[in-house]
């Protein structure tokens, strides 16, 4: 009866680590920039058990946007399930869903994710196969949810006084501080960690959350700091080779990875290979108003930027006696005799026995020539 114990407690020791393994050698951003996410597990083409729970983790990122507000899982074109982010947008969340297929064969998993104005990232697709559970026994591991790797801290490491947080939204912890490094483990909404130290760029913290042995980081927007914030140590710790890690590479750019390489607005160059003109960098390129140019793509009219589109014509029929106008109606005429014709005063012609209406002439206003009402 103990060995049976042993050989089931060994087989779930070792589903956590290939689920663990499969999470680190999915890498799941090549860089910083727009809206994405990405499914890091399971693993493309994996085979997974009828009815049996399976767990789906997404990484979602808006570096250069205004963050992400939720995620949406479909499977095989179906809506099952939305991760929504708790409090404002991120830069980075990383979520998972749990899913029990009830139907055998091939199955297509789809990932969006979603800023708060509705604008969506390209989908994330992978495909896997759901097998009957004699033939899952020896094609797939079960799947083991990482939040149960998750430990308590130890005695040990709880003797240092740290200042504490608490996780707002449920996220990866990472072997360094930066979204190209491996998952580790996962921080459940409500934990409560120590918090250890800053990174170098002061946009993770580090935690011992998965025990003294097994140090990670966790994106600092994902925690609620519980105590004084300048208690906790800054560190020189950087993320993973690409993006994120503190230096600005041959192939990062402003608009590519701006948290290594700053923001392309304000960097002093105009540059339209990012995007940039008058109208969406004016710090860079100068206001579109006066640059000489009357360009409605930016919004320029005659109306506000007299300077680049010259001044507005005239309107005819606005009761303003404006530029090239001479009247507005025949009170405004100056000779005796002259009619208010499209704003300008012409000699009055009623009476030549010629109804013209070019010249103002009607019914009304020359009987003679046009006939009574």
């Amino acid at each position: 009866m103990n060995k049976g114990r042993f050989v089931i407690r060994k087989r779930l020791f070792l589903a956590s680590i290939v689920l663990l393994v499969v999470l680190a050698c999915n890498n799941p951003f090549a860089g910083g920039g727009p809206l994405s996410v990405q499914i890091t597990a399971p693993a493309a083409g994996s085979t997974v058990a009828i009815d049996q729970p399976v767990t789906i983790v997404c990484a979602a990122q808006d570096a250069t946007g205004s963050g992400v507000t939720r995620v949406d899982l479909l499977v095989n074109g179906v809506l099952i399930a939305t991760q929504q982010v708790s409090g404002d947008a991120q830069a980075i969340f990383d979520t998972s869903f749990t899913w029990q297929p009830t139907a055998e064969g091939a199955t297509q998993l789809m990932a969006i994710a979603y800023r708060s104005d509705g604008t969506a990232s390209s989908p994330a697709n992978i495909s896997i196969t759901v097998v009957g559970m004699t033939s899952a026994a020896g094609a797939a591991v079960e799947e083991t949810d990482i939040a149960e790797t998750a430990q308590a801290p130890s005695d040990a490491a709880t003797q240092e006084s740290y200042v504490q947080g608490e996780v707002t939204v449920k996220s990866s912890i990472r072997n360094k501080p930066g979204v190209l490094c491996q998952i580790i483990g996962v921080a459940e909404k409500g934990d409560v960690i120590n918090l250890m130290e800053y990174s170098k760029n002061k946009l993770w913290l580090k935690t011992d959350l998965l025990g003294p042995e097994e140090i990670g980081w966790i994106y600092i927007e994902s925690v609620k700091i519980l105590g004084n914030k300048d208690d906790i140590p800054h560190g020189d710790e950087v993320g993973c080779a690409g993006c994120g890690d503190d230096f600005c590479g041959s192939d990062e750019t402003c608009a590519s990875c701006p948290e290594d390489c700053g923001e392309c607005c304000g960097n002093g160059v105009c540059d339209g290979d990012f995007g940039e003109n008058c109208y969406t960098c004016a710090t860079d390129c100068g206001q579109c108003c006066g640059n000489g140019v009357c360009d409605p793509v930016f919004g320029e009219t005659c109306s506000n930027c007299e300077a680049d589109c010259g001044p507005c014509p005239p309107v005819c029929g606005n009761g303003v006696v404006e530029t090239g106008e001479q009247c507005e109606s025949n009170s405004q005429c100056p000779r005796r005799g002259q009619t208010c014709v499209n704003c300008q005063c012409v000699a009055n012609h009623c009476g030549n026995g010629t109804c013209e209406p070019g010249l103002g002439e009607d019914s009304s206003t020359c009987p003679q020539d046009c006939g009574p009402h």
